[in-house]
C-alpha cells in the first residue's frame, strides 16, 4: 500500500476535512499503489493547494484534482470554459486549475525544474495530471462533452465546405481549422485522457512518455521538501537581543490590527519573523506572510530561520502579493482572462491589475475560502489600499491579527502617503509603531549620516525625517565612500574599478551586492564580471542573464526566468550578487555599488543606498540632479583608483 500523508485520521480532523470524493480517492489510491509512492493529501505551498498529490522515487509525480460535482449543474463551451447554468457564471476549468499547480512546479515552487524543462521539452512529462469527478460515470463525462465536440466537429465541416465553394482562401481556411483543430484537441484530450471516474480509475498512472528523461534524485527531494516541509529545531535559530520594544511588538494577539514602521536596518523583519514564529505557537494554524517582491520571500525564510524555536516549516505561507491571488484565483476557480481570444494578443496589465488584484469584489461569489489566523504583510509602503482590503475581508479569520510593516521613504511605487506623511492605509490598523534605533549601521556609519543627510535634501517635504537614536557624529568614513559617473556604452571600464576596489580592500565577492533600478546595466554588467579580462568572477543574479536574453530559444521564457532566479536568490551564496533596486528591497549588503539612473526618484535612490552597511560606491549619469548631493558627501572614485 502507498503511504497516506498526514494519516487518514489526522485529514479527517483538519480544519478543512477532505470532501467523500477525495477521501473515497485517497483510499483507492492508496490500495492501487505499492509502499515506494507517496500520497500528500491537500499540500499547501506559497498558496497553491492542489488536493491530491502523488510522487514515486523512480517514476514522477502525480497531481490530482478532485470535484464532487454534479455535472448537471454545469456546461461546458466549445471555448473550454465552464458555466454554472443557474446564473450562466464563467468558472475556471478544473483541467486548466490542475495545468497550472504542474505549471507553478516547474516555474515557480521546484528549484531545477524550469531550467530542465528549457533544455529538454520532454521533461515537462515527469508530472502528470487528472481530474477526478466522483459523482460522475465514464459515460456521464462523455455526455457531458458532446454537444461541444460536436459544435466544433460541424464548425470544422462548415469551413471545408466554404472552401470547397470558394468563399474563402486556402490561407483562411487553414488558419481557421487550425484553430478549431486545436480547441477540439482540448476537449477531446479533458474528455477521454485526463477525466477520471469510479469506473476508470487504473487511468491514474505515472507518465510512460518520459522519452529517457529521469527524474533526478536531486529534484525528488526538492518536491519532498515542498510537500512535507521540515521541523526546526530550537538549536538551529541563534540567539538574537531584542529590545524591549522589539520584543513587545513581536507578542502575537488575537483580533490585533497594527502598523509597525522604522529606520532603515531597525528590525523590521525581525520582529515579523518572532512575530510570526510566536503567532504559529499560539494558535497552532498556519501564519500568511506576504511581500511584494518576489526575492524578500528568501529572506523572510531566513529570518525565521534564525529565531531560536521549535516550530514546523510547513506552518508558514510566504509569498508575494500577486503570486499569492493568482494561487487563490486557480484554488477557488475564477477565470482569469490573460488573453483577449488571441493568445497572441496579451491583456494589459492594467486592466488585469483594475479586474483582479486591486477588485475589492472579485472573490465576493466564492464561499469557503480557506482563512487565516495571523497575516503578517512586510513592505506595505508598495501596497495599495485594494489591496490590504482584499486580503482582510477575504483571508482573514474574524478574529485573527493583522500586522503591516514598512518604510514610507522606500515607497518606490510612488504609492499615496496620509496627513501625517506615512503610507495611506486602510482604516482600523491604528496608530504607527515606530522602530527608532539601526542596527544595520555601526554607531559612527557615515552611511547612516549620508542617508540622514538624503532625506533632509530630497524627502523631508513628503515624508517625516528620521533621527536615528543611537546614532553618534562620525570621525571618519569607515569603509569605501566614494561616487563617479558612468557611460552606458562603457561599462567595461567601470567594472574594473569595482572589482579592483574589492581586492585592494580584501573585500569577499559574498559581501558585494551591485544593485540599480536598470535591468539592461546590470546584465552588462553582469556579463563583464563573468568574462572580463583578468577577472572571470561566479555571480548570482536576480534576472535572466544575457545570454539568455539574447538566445532565442530563451527569449520568450525571460519573464519566467526572471522570477524563477528571484525565488532563488541567496545573499549568503558566496558570490558577487547583481539585483534591481525593486528585487533588493529589505536586503543589506556591507559592499553596496548603486548605479543610479537618470529618472530614478529620490525613493528608489534611497532604497537603494540604505542597502549598505559599511561601503559605498555611487555612479551617477552625468548631469544627474543628485550630483552635487553625492559629490559633496563622498570622494571622488578616481582618487580612489589612482591608489590601486
Amino acid at each position: 500500500m502507498a503511504n497516506i500523508i498526514p494519516s487518514i485520521e489526522k485529514i479527517k480532523k483538519s480544519r478543512q476535512p477532505p470532501t467523500s470524493g477525495e477521501l473515497y480517492l485517497i483510499e483507492a489510491l492508496s490500495e492501487r499503489f505499492d509502499s515506494k509512492t507517496d500520497i500528500y493529501v491537500q499540500p499547501c505551498f506559497n498558496g497553491d493547494r492542489p488536493d491530491i498529490v502523488l510522487i514515486n522515487k523512480d517514476l514522477g509525480v502525480i497531481v490530482v484534482e478532485v470535484k464532487d460535482w454534479d455535472l448537471s449543474r454545469y456546461a461546458v463551451t466549445v471555448d473550454n470554459d465552464w458555466i454554472l447554468k443557474s446564473n450562466h457564471q464563467k468558472l475556471k476549468s478544473p483541467f486548466a486549475q490542475v495545468f497550472n499547480y504542474k505549471k507553478n512546479f516547474f516555474d515557480i515552487h521546484v528549484n531545477g525544474l524550469l531550467e530542465k524543462r528549457l533544455r529538454d521539452k520532454n521533461f515537462y512529462n515527469i508530472v502528470s495530471v487528472y481530474v477526478y469527478f466522483h459523482c460522475a460515470d465514464k459515460k456521464g463525462v462523455g455526455r457531458f462533452y458532446q454537444d461541444s465536440v460536436e459544435l466544433l466537429f460541424r464548425q470544422m465541416q462548415e469551413n471545408t465546405q466554404r472552401f470547397k465553394n470558394k468563399d474563402i482562401s486556402h490561407f483562411d481556411y487553414c488558419k481557421r481549422d487550425s484553430y478549431l483543430g486545436g480547441k477540439k484537441k482540448k476537449l477531446l484530450r479533458d474528455a477521454t485522457m485526463l477525466s477520471v471516474t469510479k469506473d476508470n480509475l487504473g487511468k491514474i498512472a505515472f507518465s510512460k512518455n518520459l522519452m529517457g528523461v529521469s527524474f533526478e534524485e536531486s529534484i525528488y527531494n526538492e518536491f519532498v521538501r515542498l510537500l512535507c516541509p521540515p521541523y526546526h529545531y530550537e538549536n538551529e535559530g541563534k540567539a538574537i537581543a531584542y529590545t524591549k520594544l522589539q520584543s513587545r511588538l513581536s507578542e502575537s494577539d488575537s483580533g490585533a490590527r497594527a502598523k509597525i514602521c522604522g529606520v532603515a536596518g531597525s528590525g523590521k523583519t525581525t520582529v515579523l519573523a518572532k512575530r510570526a514564529v510566536n503567532a504559529l505557537k499560539r494558535h497552532e494554524d498556519a501564519v500568511l506572510i506576504l511581500t511584494f517582491n518576489i526575492t524578500l520571500q528568501m529572506y523572510i525564510k531566513g529570518k525565521i530561520s534564525e529565531v531560536r524555536e521549535g516550530f514546523s516549516w510547513g506552518g508558514f505561507e510566504i509569498a508575494h502579493y500577486h503570486g499569492f491571488l493568482t494561487s487563490a484565483f486557480n484554488n477557488y476557480g475564477i477565470d482569469i482572462k490573460f488573453f483577449e481570444g488571441d493568445p497572441a494578443k496579451s491583456v494589459p496589465w492594467e486592466q488585469l491589475e483594475t479586474n483582479y488584484f486591486s477588485n475589492v469584489n472579485v472573490f465576493r461569489s466564492v464561499e469557503d475560502i480557506r482563512k487565516y489566523k495571523t497575516i503578517l504583510v512586510d513592505e506595505v509602503q508598495d501596497y495599495k489600499p485594494e489591496w490590504i482590503k482584499i486580503i482582510r475581508e477575504y483571508f482573514l479569520e474574524s478574529d485573527g491579527e493583522m500586522v503591516l510593516f514598512g518604510d514610507e521613504k522606500q515607497n518606490i511605487y510612488s504609492r499615496a502617503v496620509d496627513s501625517d506623511r506615512k503610507s495611506k492605509l486602510v482604516e482600523g490598523f491604528g496608530r504607527w509603531e515606530k522602530l527608532t534605533k539601526s542596527f544595520r549601521f555601526k554607531e559612527d556609519s557615515h552611511i547612516l549620516k549620508l542617508a540622514t543627510y538624503f532625506q533632509s535634501s530630497f524627502l523631508s517635504e513628503t515624508y517625516e525625517v528620521d533621527v536615528d537614536e543611537s546614532y553618534q557624529p562620525s570621525l571618519g568614513m569607515l569603509g569605501i565612500n566614494a561616487c563617479g559617473y558612468y557611460d552606458e556604452s562603457k561599462l567595461e571600464s567601470l567594472v574594473k574599478v569595482i572589482v579592483g576596489l574589492a581586492r585592494s580592500s580584501s573585500i569577499h565577492p559574498n559581501d558585494i551586492s551591485i544593485i540599480s533600478s536598470r535591468e539592461g546595466v546590470l546584465q552588462e554588467v553582469d556579463y563583464l564580471i563573468r568574462n572580463g579580462e583578468g577577472h572571470k568572477e561566479k555571480t548570482l543574479t536576480t534576472f535572466p542573464s544575457l545570454e539568455m536574453k539574447k538566445h532565442p530559444k530563451y527569449k520568450e521564457s525571460t519573464k519566467v526566468m526572471g522570477n524563477a532566479k528571484k525565488m532563488g536568490f541567496n545573499l549568503n551564496s558566496g558570490v558577487t550578487k547583481l539585483s534591481t533596486i525593486h528585487s533588493f528591497k529589505g536586503y543589506e549588503s556591507p559592499f553596496i555599488v548603486l548605479f543610479v539612473s537618470e529618472k530614478d526618484t529620490p525613493e528608489i535612490v534611497y532604497t537603494g543606498l540604505t542597502r549598505a552597511k559599511e561601503s559605498i560606491v555611487v555612479f551617477l549619469p552625468v548631469g544627474s540632479k543628485y550630483s552635487d548631493f553625492f559629490k559633496s558627501h563622498l570622494d571622488d572614485i578616481n582618487s580612489l583608483v589612482e591608489s590601486l
